[in-house]
């Protein structure tokens, strides 16, 4: 962002954007769409409701969080540095999320990388490779990662980006939700239309968050193996 900007690119990104999903759904189904008809905003009243947007994308940041990142992403499938390093293998719908999402970074490193980043990593730890436990194996890699430069650049903007794709994934179940129930309540085809739109917004994104979040732990480990003897 620029320097005159107020907030940074991730606060824009995952908490703006957030919130405006979420606040068109709400106005579409609770305000009568005001917001949007409204043909003669003024500069306090665009400020205060990108102020409004702002604050819902923090508070839906808990949640998306909470959810799509730690039961979602690391109950219901296999966290990713199980998955790159082998601890466990892909079941099918790793598989197919990662078909799906197109994310060579959620499948396994080539078992020679696998066999030497786990030996690096449990001679470290002084535990056995087939004790290994995944959250361990990321928490001792990551300060080696975080060391190099152009590592550290990479993984902040995988995590800008795995922030704002889970953050907005989240508005967007909320919006489908939301505009679901007004749907059943008005049977308004335009209502029926956005609400499909929200879904495949939030299915997609959920889809990137995904992603990135697997290249993020791939890019920790990737290091981790370059810069450990």
């Amino acid at each position: 962002m620029k320097d005159w900007f107020p907030l940074a690119s991730y606060e824009f990104y995952a908490f703006l954007t957030t919130g405006m999903v979420a606040l068109a759904a709400y106005d579409r189904v609770f305000m009568g769409s005001a917001l949007a008809h409204e043909q003669h905003w003024t500069i306090v009243s665009g400020v205060f409701w990108a102020v409004v947007a702002y604050l819902v994308g923090q508070i839906i940041a808990m949640p998306s969080a909470a959810l799509l990142e730690h039961v979602v992403a690391r109950r219901i499938l296999r966290p990713p540095s199980e998955i790159v390093l082998g601890i466990h293998p892909p079941r099918r719908r790793e598989r197919w999320l990662a078909a799906l999402s197109g994310a060579r970074e959620y499948q396994p490193f080539p078992v020679p990388n696998q066999t030497r980043i786990m030996g690096k990593l449990a001679t470290g730890l002084n535990v056995a490779s087939t004790a290994m436990d995944g959250e361990a194996a990321f928490v001792a890699a990551f300060p080696h990662a975080r060391s190099v430069s152009d590592t550290a650049t990479r993984l902040d903007n995988f995590i800008n980006q795995y922030g704002m794709c889970r953050n907005v994934s989240m508005a967007a179940i909320i919006a489908t939700a939301m505009l679901a129930y007004a749907s059943w309540q008005t049977h308004d085809r335009m209502t029926v239309t956005l609400m499909i739109g929200a879904a495949v917004l939030a299915i997609g994104l959920f889809l990137r968050f995904i992603k990135f979040y697997a290249a993020y732990t791939r890019e920790v480990f990737r290091t981790y193996d370059k810069v450990v003897s």
